[in-house]
């Protein structure tokens, strides 16, 4: 960590962001973030499963992958304690400096990796490490990224530098999506399956390159500088774990309700619908879903700008709980679409269902880090989506897909598991009707 916070001081540093630059690095980060944890998320559906989970019957080759996949799940929390403590007593700029560096590595690792005919059971156990590395950095790089944008932010632009994460998470998925089609394309099928998937992977590397570029540029936020000055002067205690349960449960609870229903559009339409269109809807090819994934996060796009402009007017807690309604009331139409075997029918699935996750997204993030105290407010907003990221990215979509194997192919528990997270959203629309700001920091939030 002396490290990192050496190069970010040292005098030969270019001239520092702006308050927009800023914005757009911490967009450009975040998109590198998505694109590597994504990418391995839609591999997992439908390549790890015969190269590093064989002898498996190839529905439970695939639910294996994807249970390495819901590691990076599990692990989100801990990497958000990790870089939320750091990010709140060493600094913005080092714990996204050092949560790039992680994704990149682990990211390009999984490329270079070799499949268990090679290496036999070293391979999966490899695997899922990398996995974990992934879950641990992209634990606290939204987070971070919203932190950082939000604080830097004019006052009266903070929704719409809020939204620029949440943007870059839609770039990623997109890259993610071109990357994945414009190989299978150019390769064909076989040769994808066989070894194209790796080139995607190593693309990470460039992009992890310039990202750091850009990080290295950033100066901590005004915020956090006159809170450590405060704290330094005895005027306050740094924050930590305790201090975020103690001082800040109730807007954590809010904003990890609220969030479970668009991340869990987010993995079941976007990862998960990759494994159950591939098992169930034999007539919609992966390329067809691939498409889909790049027409949706590009609609994505456009739908997060929208909220971060215009967000502001209508309300935050009017967005959420009309997010939570419209992902409750599209759950089952959703899958009878998508069992019509009809491609336009599956991307007018995804889109329509996007609406709900891009307008949140939009809002959401500026009145999240709100929520907050300073000095635990990277750690707050990190927890707050890791928690929620792992129940409707992670424990959700997989135990419906194993009900769906379960009942021979109903898709009815993954309309439960829509259903329900909707609601999950509903309930923190309205706490956060009920909540306010956090008050100036070291005050208790009563939220």
């Amino acid at each position: 960590m002396a490290v990192i916070n050496r190069t970010l001081d040292t005098p030969r540093i270019a001239r520092p962001l702006t308050p927009r630059q800023v914005g757009f690095a911490a967009m450009f980060g975040n998109a590198i973030e998505l694109y590597d944890f994504m990418l391995y998320s839609f591999v997992a559906a439908t390549v790890f499963g015969p190269h590093f989970f064989p002898g498996f019957e190839p529905w439970l080759g695939t639910l294996a992958a994807l249970t390495g996949h819901a590691v990076g799940f599990l692990v989100r929390p801990a990497g958000a304690v990790l870089f939320g403590r750091m990010g709140d007593r060493l600094g913005r700029r080092p714990a996204l400096l050092a949560s790039l560096l992680l994704m990149g590595v682990a990211t390009v690792g999984v490329g270079m990796l070799p499949t268990y005919a090679a290496i036999g059971v070293t391979a999966p156990i490899a695997l899922v490490t990398l996995r974990v590395a992934q879950g641990l950095a992209v634990g606290g790089e939204y987070p971070g990224a919203v932190v950082v944008a939000v604080e830097h932010a004019p006052p009266e632009r903070a929704t719409l530098y809020g939204a620029f994460p949440q943007i870059g998470n839609m770039i990623g998925i997109l890259l993610a999506g071109v990357s994945m089609l414009v190989t299978n394309l150019a390769v064909g099928t076989d040769t994808w399956q066989a070894w194209g998937w790796r080139v995607p992977f190593f693309a990470t590397a460039v992009l992890v390159a310039f990202g750091l570029v850009l990080r290295v540029r950033l100066t901590e936020t005004p915020e956090f500088v006159k809170a450590s000055a405060r704290i330094a002067a005895g005027r306050g205690a740094p924050g930590g774990l305790g201090t975020l349960l103690r001082e800040a449960h109730r807007p954590l609870l809010t904003c990890v309700l609220m969030w479970i229903g668009p991340v869990t559009f987010g993995y079941a339409f976007l990862t998960s619908l990759l494994a159950y269109v591939k098992k169930y809807e034999p007539g919609l090819s992966t390329t067809v879903v691939h498409s889909g994934l790049v027409v949706t996060a590009g609609a994505l796009v456009l739908l997060v700008l929208a909220g971060g402009r215009y967000g502001g007017r209508w309300g935050s807690d009017r967005v959420v709980i009309g997010s939570g309604l419209l992902t409750l009331l599209w759950a089952v139409p959703s899958y009878l679409l998508i069992g019509t075997g009809v491609p336009a029918a599956l991307w007018l699935a995804m889109v329509v269902g996007a609406v709900a996750y891009g307008l949140f997204g939009g809002v959401v993030p500026a009145t999240m880090a709100h929520l907050f105290p300073v000095e635990v407010r990277y750690l707050g907003v990190a927890v707050a989506i890791a928690v929620s990221t792992l129940i409707g990215g992670g424990l959700m979509p997989l135990a419906a897909l194993a009900l769906v194997g379960r009942y021979d192919g109903s898709a009815v528990p993954m309309m439960v598991m829509m259903a329900a997270a909707g609601l999950a959203t509903v309930a923190g629309g309205v706490r956060l009707r009920r909540a306010r700001p956090a008050p100036a920091a070291g005050e208790r939030a009563e939220t």
